[in-house]
């Protein structure tokens, strides 16, 4: 995905008020058409659209994909308080018009690539591959979009001779239809190739369409559609990676990963073209002097997540970072001994009590540890309200480390991750198989499929097997089931971009929020989800920008009028 000199801009719902559509630094006088029919230009074009999921997932904080949820909480600046607990969040909300407008310019770049498909300087193989990749790409994106914002505008044409203006929003049902039809399409001729779009990566996302198709329209059949596509990703996988191997970052694009927004160190020139994954799940650490990584700090992991965390889950200790070195990032340097390295930050935990100093003295004289003269301890809490008391303090909680990124540990920056922001990985077909077989009201394959992801190696710190929290297979109804497999899902998927999503499409978004989230309780969950219309937010509000230059008739969201 290497950077090229061709800009282009959103020809279709022109957000930013200007007319401008594909521009270019041409200096040498070549047009477009000339451009990209030779094949250095396709070969650009096609790395471009590739790279807009660098802008869409990596650039911002990823505030729709996550924010509002039920496993993490507001920051001390109770940053973009809109999204966090909805009661002020509007049609004009700046982060829902960033996101809206990076999905759309990203479609409309994939749609001049497949405008330009009919190169004839390469063999038709490797055109029918890249058309197929450009396909998925395309329904990717208005996936995303729907999964937001419900029915939504559907853009498959390239703007070449001006913005289009009137663009009505498709129903629901035609917006799955296109989706899952595109996607059908492109997966004959997709390759197995995981460092791009592959046939695994697209059973994965039509797994995914049909089965929130099945939840949002109360289509049945579409459930049994969602495990036959699930079964054809998984491929006969067998969860085998320990999750600290899984997360380590020598160890990306593994076996279990589907699909990734990929970076390489080597070919970023600056490091704000890196993404801000590691910086965004847990408190700010320090300035610069203290050479710990930069936390941006928008959401903080809430008190229930870490709860939901049995003692015997290795995952917990592979999650989060519960022993902060003099450096943060010496944890990683395993040519070290740990012992001798001076520790600034620790965050004990014993199981069903609170920690007292004894545990603590115990600790100190039962290992050789080496304490900063500045060290702190900051014990996990089981009261809620005595755990957030202390929320808004340096290094308060401990932070999600799994998606860390040592080789750039002397940057100082929020976006100085080189890291890949994986979207999809098997573990996570096992739990839309799953999610499937409830809606099937088959809880016991349910757990079956829930079961062999906690079967990873080395999940148990004892040796022995992890079981749900809570049983899936003898839930007295759907609603039940659904509970256990989105605890199960918030202690695997911990910081991966998927829960809103994954709340909105079971119905349970309102439910766990008003369960869950301490914000929103603050505030009564009645009140966060209700529009000035008396409807429920359960969408995104459409951008009020996209509203008025949109010369089509477009009903917004229920709660947004």
């Amino acid at each position: 995905m290497k950077k090229i000199i061709y800009t282009l801009f959103v020809g279709v719902l022109m957000l930013s008020g200007c007319a401008k559509f594909l521009e270019e630094d041409n200096r040498g006088g070549i047009t477009n058409d000339e451009f990209y029919r030779t094949e250095a230009g396709y070969r650009s074009i096609v790395n471009s659209s590739y790279a807009t999921l660098r802008t869409t997932f990596g650039t911002e904080a990823p505030w729709l994909l996550l924010g509002g949820t039920d496993i993490y909480q507001m920051n001390r600046e109770q940053a973009n308080r809109a999204l966090m607990e909805y009661t002020q969040l509007f049609a004009d909300n700046g982060d829902v018009l960033t996101f809206y407008r990076n999905c759309y310019e990203a479609i409309q770049n994939i749609n001049v690539a497949i405008f330009y498909n009919d190169i004839t300087e390469v063999d038709e193989e490797q055109r029918k591959t890249w058309l197929a990749e450009l396909r998925f790409l395309r329904a990717f994106y208005h996936f995303t979009l729907i999964e937001q914002f419900g029915g939504i505008v559907i853009n498959d044409e390239p703007t070449l001779e001006g913005p289009r203006l009137n663009l009505p929003r498709q129903s629901l049902e035609a917006s799955f239809d296109f989706v899952i039809r595109e996607m059908e399409a492109a997966l004959p001729d997709l390759k197995d190739d995981r460092a791009r779009v592959s046939k695994a990566a697209a059973n994965h996302y039509l797994a995914k369409a049909y089965l929130t198709r099945a939840w949002d329209l109360g289509e049945s059949a579409d459930f049994t559609k969602a495990q036959e596509y699930a079964e054809t990703a998984i491929g006969g996988y067998s969860i085998s990676i320990p999750y600290e191997a899984l997360w380590s970052p020598s160890n990306e694009m593994n076996d279990e990963v589907l699909f990734a927004v990929q970076y390489d160190g080597k070919s970023i020139g600056d490091v704000s073209e890196g993404n801000n994954q590691q910086s965004l799940f847990g408190p700010y650490l320090g300035g610069a002097e203290l050479n710990h990584k930069y936390m941006s700090s928008p959401l903080i992991p809430a008190w229930n997540l870490h709860k939901f965390y049995e003692e015997n889950d290795a995952r917990y200790d592979a999650t989060f970072m519960l022993t902060i070195y003099d450096q943060y990032f010496d944890y990683y340097d395993g040519n070290k001994d740990k012992n001798e390295i001076l520790i600034r930050a620790y965050y004990p935990r014993v199981w069903d009590r609170e920690y007292t100093r004894a545990d603590s003295l115990a600790w100190v004289a039962g290992k050789e540890h080496q304490i900063a003269p500045n060290f702190r301890y900051y014990p996990f809490k089981y009261d809620e309200q005595a755990y957030r008391a202390a929320y808004q303090i340096d290094m308060s909680t401990p932070v999600i480390k799994k998606f860390d990124s040592p080789s750039t540990r002397q940057v100082f920056s929020t976006h100085a991750s080189v890291r890949d922001i994986v979207l999809a990985r098997k573990a996570e077909t096992y739990f839309l198989y799953a999610e499937a077989s409830i809606g099937l009201n088959d809880f016991p394959t349910a757990e079956q499929y829930v079961q062999r992801v906690l079967d990873r190696p080395e999940n148990a710190k004892d040796g022995s097997t992890l079981k749900p929290s809570q049983s899936i297979a003898n839930a007295s109804s759907q609603s039940e089931a659904l509970d256990g497999l989105l605890i199960e899902s918030a202690k695997e998927f911990a910081g991966e971009y998927l829960r809103w999503a994954e709340l909105r499409r079971t119905g349970k978004l309102k439910e766990l929020c008003g369960r869950y989230n301490f914000d929103i309780r603050r505030v009564g969950v009645d009140a966060a989800f209700r529009g000035q219309d008396g409807q429920d937010k359960i969408y995104r509000p459409i951008p009020q920008a996209a509203l008025d230059i949109n010369e089509a008739e477009v009903l917004q969201n229920p709660g947004y009028n």
